[in-house]
């Protein structure tokens, strides 16, 4: 069985990725997902690399690549992709691992209840 990483589809100039930014810079609320986390942003052509180094915290990736969004059909800043990886394979950023769940949350709390409900866990 492949390890779950929620893939975080951000921007740094989204204003309403911003409250996402801020959630995965907090401990707490990162261990709440308990899951991996990966911040995956247009290529660095298209994004501020220095920025989005800055907003990603110690111990999320960052990945910079638009081939990424392509992949994983997403149209839209802020959206998240719950992705079960092969055992022992790549990081999903090349490829498109198996989805258990999509969605672009209004927020937070929003995340939290669909990564509970993808995963079957009471909230």
């Amino acid at each position: 069985m492949g390890r779950l990483i929620l893939l975080a589809f951000l921007t740094t100039t989204c204003e309403p990725c911003r409250q996402f930014w801020e959630m995965l810079a907090d401990p707490g609320a990162r261990a709440a997902l308990d899951v991996g986390v990966a911040v995956v942003t247009p290529s660095p052509a298209m994004e501020d690399e220095r920025l989005a180094g800055q907003l990603t915290p110690p111990g999320v990736h960052l990945h910079m690549g638009s081939e990424t969004w392509f992949a994983y059909g997403v149209l839209q800043a802020g959206t998240f992709v719950l992705v079960r990886d092969a055992p022992g394979g790549e990081p999903p950023f090349g490829h498109q691992g198996e989805v258990i769940g999509r969605a672009t949350p209004a927020g937070p709390t929003e995340l939290l209840d669909l990564l509970n409900r993808w995963l079957g866990r009471s909230s």
